[in-house]
């Protein structure tokens, strides 16, 4: 009787996989960026992911588009790819590898607010205390810098605003699917980010990428984008959003472990700090209930 067990296990497994590609997603962008800028970074995984996806909705014979369909879509790619992929990436070149992987788990609580601002969910008592510890950890984070005068604060700030948009994105995108698959989605989603994203990094012209950057960059494309959005489908299908939720706070120690060995960044009290506020209020605002 060993079968279901082993299949319980594949979306677990999928989902853990998630986690490791998003907490290394920060670092190797850190290890692309001097060869290719967060803004060549940014235009490459768009591009990629939109050639991948346009490959496989062909292959599997997905129907085509209503126009009014193609605008909803458009809409949710101007949050959830546009603004999420640039407000990220250089968010990141500002800021450290482990300060925006604390700051990214604060996706599902921003996603939480926007969806009671929207009228889709109600606000509960524990919701509205788990969301005030979390961006009260991500107010530690901001103001961890010894100084404001630089830019990592800013960069801090874009990450965040990188949270808020992708929420948005879910909450369009979850009527989406209701309507279209998730190929479909997906492969439209990235193609209408096309020209937005190019209009605003250009044709970035490499600086004398060495094996590692151009390794880094394919790892940032096929893996930490296509795959994580391959491998999520896998979970989603078969986990509840809590089980999710538990899973996003390996991000941040994946990363911070990371980060320290392959950029030697450290993590000082105060950050650590911040860090565990901002997963404990995600928990309890995620909490059911």
């Amino acid at each position: 009787m060993s079968g279901p067990p082993t299949l319980s296990r594949r979306p677990l497994i999928a989902l853990l996989t998630v986690q490791v590609l998003f907490g290394l997603h920060a670092v190797l962008s850190k290890l692309a960026f001097p060869a290719f800028g967060a803004g060549g970074v940014s235009l490459a995984r768009v591009v990629g992911a939109a050639a991948v996806f346009q490959i496989v909705r062909l292959a599997r014979g997905e129907p085509s588009l209503s126009w009014a369909m193609h605008g909803r879509v458009a809409l949710a790619s101007a949050f959830g790819i546009v603004a999420n992929q640039l407000l990220f990436m250089y968010g990141l070149e500002r800021t450290s590898a482990t300060h925006a992987t604390i700051l990214v788990t604060t996706v599902p609580v921003a996603t939480i607010v926007v969806a009671v601002l929207a009228g889709r969910e109600a606000l509960k008592a524990h919701r509205v205390v788990g969301i005030a510890l979390a961006f009260a950890g991500s107010a530690l984070v901001v103001t961890s810098r010894a100084s404001l005068d630089g830019g990592e604060w800013l960069g801090d700030v874009m990450v965040l605003g990188n949270s808020f948009s992708y929420a948005i994105y879910l909450v369009l995108g979850r009527d989406l699917l209701l309507t279209l698959s998730p190929w479909s989605l997906a492969a439209w989603l990235f193609t209408w980010g096309v020209l937005p994203v190019l209009a605003v990094t250009g044709v970035p012209a490499p600086n004398h990428p060495d094996a590692a950057a151009w390794s880094a960059l394919l790892a940032i494309v096929f893996g930490t984008t296509v795959g994580t959005y391959l491998l999520n489908l896998v979970a989603l299908r078969s986990l509840p959003s809590s089980v999710v939720a538990v899973f996003v706070c390996l991000q941040p120690s994946i990363a911070a472990a990371v980060a320290y060995v392959v950029l030697g960044e450290t993590l000082d009290g105060r950050t650590l700090l911040a860090g565990v506020i901002t997963v404990a209020g995600m928990l309890v605002a995620t909490r059911r209930g």
